[in-house]
């Protein structure tokens, strides 16, 4: 479905020229609405219709400049950001050969099977990707990428080899925190033959969160005699963070089955690992296709909650408060269920409904969520 919907948006370009380059233009829109049942809040949205959460508008332009140079820009305005536009990609592409080209600039990190088309909702069968799956920290940097590819038996294959450093926020109990990731290292391998598509993804990066309030919590656990390696389990600061992934996509006569699993592990940090995956089977009918999505996501924690003293004065009964909800601040225990059906009404247009339930675990609490949204590319 990948190839064959991204097609209609690279032939709907409207090619422009100049004295030194020619331009290409195209876009994309989703303008989605949502609400959750009463009282809940889910992926941005609560029990008030929201125009704004999903919903964006990106012109993207790329320039032959002649030689194997080209460039690429993207520009997006996101509601949830009041509309304000921002750079989203921006790079250039030298092309050594046929099968090999180097990247350079603002790009996106090829962590997952639709981390090219990440907003794109024109090019997937869901109004967005899962949510619950796609939650690495950082989903574009600024560096280098080597692309090269080939092919194997009956498939074409790509293989990416990436570097850079992204800084971005990140919510800590509430709060939107700057983080710094530097001295990303990664590599993506995809394989398709058509109807079979291959793709795996491995990511390291060095992860730095200058949060002032967990500062001088580290700083009473340094104070406590036989108990500083607290502040150390607590603070993040040029710690550890690797990223595996492999997903498989099948699109055979009218079927569709798409399944992607990723696991995250951090190292002394609040966060132990984390461990997602979805599976989603559709089946076309013309113009609609129906689909089912099951989604689980489970983190683990730092033990070191476990190992805090026991509380024998009020200060210290309020840092070991504070230390337990920072460390628990991520841990996560959901499924979500979704089925929705897509309507092709158009050659450059879709109308998308979806309804889905999350059960979290560690709250025992149901939450739904209703969204609809109407997608393009021009």
């Amino acid at each position: 479905m990948k190839k064959s919907l991204l097609t209609l948006a690279l032939t709907a370009a409207l090619p422009l020229a100049s004295a030194h380059a020619e331009f290409t233009f195209n876009g994309f829109a989703n303008i989605v609405a949502g609400k959750t049942s009463s009282g809940d809040s889910l992926f941005g949205y609560d029990d008030d219709i929201n125009f704004k959460e999903d919903s964006l508008f990106a012109l993207q332009t790329s320039a032959d400049l002649g030689d194997g140079l080209s460039m690429t820009a993207q520009i997006i305005a996101r509601g949830e950001d009041d509309w304000d536009a921002e750079f989203e990609w921006a790079y250039l592409t030298y092309n050594i050969n046929e099968q090999t080209s180097v990247l350079v600039g603002r790009q996106r990190a090829p962590l997952y099977m639709y981390s090219e088309y990440l907003d794109v909702s024109y090019a997937m069968p869901w109004i967005s990707v899962p949510d619950d799956v796609y939650v690495t920290l950082f989903s574009k940097f600024d560096g280098i990428t080597l692309n090269r590819q080939f092919a194997f038996d009956n498939f074409e294959g790509s293989i990416q080899l990436f570097s850079g450093s992204e800084s971005t926020d990140v919510e800590i109990v509430g709060d939107d925190i700057e983080t710094d990731f530097d001295s990303i290292y990664g590599v993506n391998l995809s394989l398709s033959n058509g109807w079979l598509t291959f793709n795996t993804a491995y990511a390291t990066t060095q992860l730095t969160v200058p949060d002032s309030r967990v500062d001088v919590l580290g700083n009473f656990w340094l104070e406590q005699p036989g108990f500083e390696f607290v502040a150390n389990e607590i603070t993040v600061d040029d710690d550890t963070l690797t990223f595996g992934e492999v997903g498989i996509q099948i699109e055979y006569d009218n079927w569709l089955f798409i399944s992607e699993y990723t696991h995250q592990d951090y190292e002394e940090m609040t966060l132990d690992k984390q461990e997602a995956f979805y599976a989603t089977i559709g089946y076309r009918f013309d113009e609609v296709l129906v689909h089912a999505t099951f989604t689980k996501l489970e983190s683990e924690v730092n033990s070191v909650q476990n190992d805090l003293p026991e509380a024998t004065t009020a200060l210290l009964a309020e840092q070991i408060a504070d230390t337990r909800a920072l460390v628990n601040f991520r841990k996560q225990d959901s499924s979500t269920y979704s089925i929705g059906a897509r309507w092709d009404f158009h050659e450059s247009a879709a109308l998308k409904v979806e309804f889905t339930e999350q059960d979290d675990k560690l709250t025992d609490q149901s939450t739904q969520l209703v969204r609809t949204a109407i997608v393009t590319v021009f």
